[in-house]
């Protein structure tokens, strides 16, 4: 039999214990677990999402022609057409031979390609090229030669005319063209 003393301190220890697990795992009330609060802030970013399941989708596939070298290379259309808030899957094919010839399709504001090209090429392999998220619509990733990538987006909800551009450095002047909303 144990002394009533030794059993007084181990049920001590054991209260302390128990006392100690609680606090050291936030559950003495004072701390409110923000899970709940973060998986509700995620489905309002879903509700936020346009739902697109059943919407129809606009296929678009653009070439990159002129494959042998850089200085012939272009887009082999240089007018897209797409109804606006519609979904758009692009498919953007890189026919390149040349390992220089490397591009992106970035969709972005009216006007603003040269810019788009410039802060592209300055954000460099690091930013994949592309430009201030201001200006852009929409982007593909980068396609090496022979490779092909696709992109979804929805298109702008206001007709009108957009420009696309591949920001990797040096395209900008052949690589480029509008997207026209309807």
């Amino acid at each position: 039999m144990y002394h009533p003393n030794i059993i007084a301190v181990k049920n001590l220890w054991l209260v302390l214990c128990l006392a100690a697990v609680y606090i050291v795992t936030g559950c003495d009330g004072s701390k409110q677990d923000d899970s709940n609060e973060k998986a509700g802030d995620v489905l309002k970013q879903q509700e936020a999402v346009q739902d697109t399941t059943l919407q129809k989708v606009e296929e678009i596939s653009i070439r990159a022609i002129g494959g042998e070298d850089t200085a012939r290379m272009a887009f082999d259309q240089d007018t897209l057409e797409v109804k606006a808030g519609s979904l758009v899957r692009l498919e953007l094919i890189n026919e390149g031979t040349d390992p220089k010839m490397i591009l992106n399709i970035v969709f972005i504001r009216p006007g603003l390609y040269q810019m788009a090209a410039e802060q592209g090429s300055s954000a460099g392999a690091s930013g994949n090229y592309l430009p201030d998220s201001a200006i852009m619509l929409a982007a593909s990733p980068l396609a090496l030669p022979g490779q092909t990538v696709s992109m979804e987006f929805t298109a702008p909800l206001e007709p009108g005319d957009y420009d696309f551009v591949s920001t990797y450095p040096g395209d900008h002047q052949k690589l480029r063209g509008k997207l026209i909303v309807k």
